[in-house]
């Protein structure tokens, strides 16, 4: 299992390290919140987690300012 977890560490290093290098910073914001929302439903999937409301409205936030994010430079094209 800790090798698992330094493998993950290691690939989620290196992605940002990809998404700086081509993006900005807001990129960078947007990445890590989908990416933990990812993490959510695989731990909800495998683990049984339980959500709160506290982490939907989160959720929610989240996804609306990815959505306006994207929504806003496709207006731009």
């Amino acid at each position: 299992m800790k090798y698992a977890l330094c493998i993950c560490s290691i690939c989620c290093g290196i992605a940002v390290s990809m998404v700086m290098k081509y993006a900005d910073n807001i990129v960078k914001v947007y990445s890590t919140s989908v990416a933990m929302l990812v993490t959510t439903v695989v731990s909800v999937c495998l683990f049984s987690f339980q959500l709160t409301l506290a982490f939907f409205l989160g959720a929610n936030v989240v996804a609306v300012s990815v959505y306006l994010h994207s929504a806003g430079k496709l207006q731009r094209l």
